[in-house]
């Protein structure tokens, strides 16, 4: 079986920012942040417009022809997509899960909203 830390080490192929590095993203226009925390967790609160992806459902909202395929990311290909969790896991493999389906620019916030909520302190 897998280790956990053998899991997490995909967080080295792919791109991760800080969350004040996302903070300076979250006017821009050509940014979309994405939430793939559970719909309670997200019902509490977000960063600025995201949109919610639930983890567990993640490849259905990006294969073409699923019946929950999400079509902002055809209309939209050239964004650059900002993902994030509660505390960084579910993020980075969702990164990676993104990345791997064809999405080219999408970075994951290191550590999550856990990281973002201290910004505000």
């Amino acid at each position: 079986m897998k280790k956990f830390e053998d899991l997490m080490n995909v967080k080295n192929e792919i791109k991760n920012i800080s969350a004040s590095e996302a903070k300076e993203k979250i006017n821009d226009p050509n940014v979309q942040f994405i939430d793939v925390r559970d719909k309670e967790s997200y019902s509490k609160g977000t960063i600025g417009n995201a949109i919610h992806l639930d983890r567990a459902f993640l490849e259905f909202y990006l294969a073409e022809g699923s019946p929950l395929e999400n079509k902002f990311f055809k209309e939209n290909p050239d964004k650059e997509y900002v993902v994030f969790c509660g505390v960084g896991g579910q993020g980075t493999l969702s990164t990676k899960t993104m990345q791997d389906m064809g999405i080219k620019n999408v970075k994951n916030i290191i550590g999550g909203m856990a990281e973002w909520e201290k910004l505000k302190k």
